[in-house]
């Protein structure tokens, strides 16, 4: 693969991570404390309409930094062969980069994604917290945060292997 090709590739990969990475953690760590400070009925449609929106699009980030991160290991990369994955430090960490970056998108998909609109989409649990009762709230949101923490920590373990390659 010609150089320049390679790094406009590489230049992909990068915008899409910074996209997908931020975006997770602009929505845990900038709106999801800041949209707190309204109404709850106000909070529900907002992180409603925000994850729904945002969903398609840091999934379509996430795939494109896997997809560009396989062209970039392999066809733009040292790994020619199979065993190269198995055989050299940069197949290895290669892989395990590949292996974080599926489980961390899947379980954004399936597991983040999926509680996350269980919450917001629970009508009663907003309007028990509007009348006073917080804590079933409370405890669901709890539960989203955690489990929403996995994604921070397959992020935080993909850009120790970056740095590692």
């Amino acid at each position: 693969m010609p150089w320049e090709v390679r790094q406009i590739i590489l230049g992909i990969h990068i915008f899409l991570a910074v996209n997908w990475i931020g975006g997770v953690m602009f929505i845990g760590w900038g709106v999801f404390p800041s949209v707190r400070k309204l109404a709850f009925a106000q909070q529900r449609k907002f992180f409603l309409a925000l994850m729904q929106w945002s969903h398609r699009l840091l999934t379509a980030a996430g795939v494109g930094v896997i997809l560009t991160g396989i062209v970039l290991g392999t066809i733009g990369g040292p790994i020619k062969i199979l065993d190269d994955i198995w055989h050299t430090s940069y197949g290895n960490i290669w892989l395990t980069a590949l292996l974080i970056a599926l489980i961390t998108l899947l379980w954004g998909v399936f597991i983040g994604y999926r509680q996350s609109i269980k919450v917001f989409s629970n009508i009663s649990l907003w309007e028990n917290a509007d009348s006073g009762d917080k804590k079933p709230l409370s405890k669901a949101l709890s539960k989203t945060i955690l489990l929403e923490s996995v994604e921070i920590s397959g992020f935080i373990a993909l850009i120790i292997c970056m740095v590692l390659l």
